[in-house]
């Protein structure tokens, strides 16, 4: 997979790298790549695959979030190549071409396109854009949503499941290749599955607070589909964990940048009961009253197995236990077994 930058920004983050090392030589040595090699990638004369732009980062202490980055398939230079090669032909055989054409563009074009289910707007559908937009990317060519690689495996083999089930394509899941990030990585690679998402339900490509990615409408009107949506935000991106000295507090908590998004999150809670406070420059919002909590296992749920594990612990064995100890737990029956999404009995107030 390569990377591909706005203009100069390649250069820019090599260069960066280079005031560290020094030369373009020693940062080559770094990342174990030829000098020719790296000389072309800081004159841009090549997109940086995704394994060195990652390096890149670590040795210049840069965050991938604080560039423009779109990523393209390993493919991507044969298409090119493909391009160029037909207007040669072109020019050799306008005439034969048209017929051509006629016989074989549609069957090449089939054959070359990954193709995909178009599921209905139900609670799975719901749950999943939420997912995307609690911690994902989407861009034209693939979507990637980010894990914690400790304790995120099982949530990744739902949504990768989820994902099959609805779009009928197969998702990978890759760890980071630097093992001190403990980073998971679900990814999407069809044009055809990103172009529906941002076509039937306006997700933009590209950065999601900059571009103001909120919940679609058709899914925030309607109840059902709401809860569903939040689920996936809240196994993504919120917490549920405990708080206060020597866990004295147990709380549900979802925190953003995007105060819209946050809006939205209240709009859902005020319906349903479920939260209790928003922060006040409203990049959070939670509860730590526990019979909010209950109230959201009963309504929402979650199919995020670290959150079942903290959960059903801490209210139905009063033990409250720290994240690095969630994982132990994953292989008990009760919780391996347990049927997705998670949800509590009893009355919904």
């Amino acid at each position: 997979m390569r990377v591909k930058l706005k203009k100069g920004e390649q250069r820019a983050l090599i260069a960066t790298t280079m005031q560290k090392y020094n030369s373009l030589k020693a940062v080559a040595q770094q990342l174990q790549i030829p000098y020719p090699t790296l000389k072309n990638y800081f004159q841009e004369n090549i997109l940086l695959p995704k394994e060195i732009f990652d390096k890149l980062l670590k040795l210049s202490h840069e965050e991938e979030k604080d560039f423009d980055a779109s990523y393209l398939p390993e493919n991507w230079g044969k298409r090119i190549g493909g391009q160029r090669g037909a207007k040669t032909l072109l020019r050799k055989y306008k005439k034969e071409l048209v017929e051509w054409r006629k016989k074989g563009i549609s069957k090449f074009h089939h054959s070359n396109v990954k193709q995909i289910k178009i599921p209905i707007l139900d609670e799975r559908l719901a749950e999943f854009i939420g997912a995307h937009l609690g911690d994902g990317t989407l861009t034209k060519y693939f979507l990637k949503i980010s894990g914690d690689a400790r304790y995120d495996l099982p949530y990744f083999n739902y949504l990768r499941k989820l994902i099959f089930d609805l779009f009928g394509i197969d998702a990978h899941i890759l760890k980071e290749s630097d093992k001190t990030r403990n980073t998971l990585y679900l990814t999407i690679s069809s044009r055809n599955f990103c172009t529906f998402l941002h076509d039937k339900f306006g997700i933009e490509y590209g950065d999601k607070i900059r571009n103001n990615t909120l919940i679609p409408k058709e899914i925030l009107c309607n109840s059902a589909l709401s809860l569903a949506c939040l689920r996936g935000l809240i196994d993504t991106d919120g917490s549920v964990s405990r708080r206060g000295r020597n866990g004295s507090q147990f709380c549900i908590v979802f925190t953003s940048h995007n105060k819209n998004l946050v809006r939205q999150i209240k709009q859902i809670s005020d319906k349903h009961n479920l939260f209790t406070y928003v922060a006040k420059d409203e990049n959070q919002i939670g509860t730590n009253n526990n019979k909010n909590i209950l109230n959201y296992f009963k309504k929402v749920g979650t199919s995020n197995l670290r959150h079942i594990v903290r959960f059903h612990l801490r209210f139905f064995k009063n033990k409250t236990i720290y994240r690095h100890e969630v994982a132990q737990y994953y292989q008990k029956d009760l919780y391996r077994n347990a049927v997705l999404p998670f949800k509590i009995a009893g009355p919904v107030v």
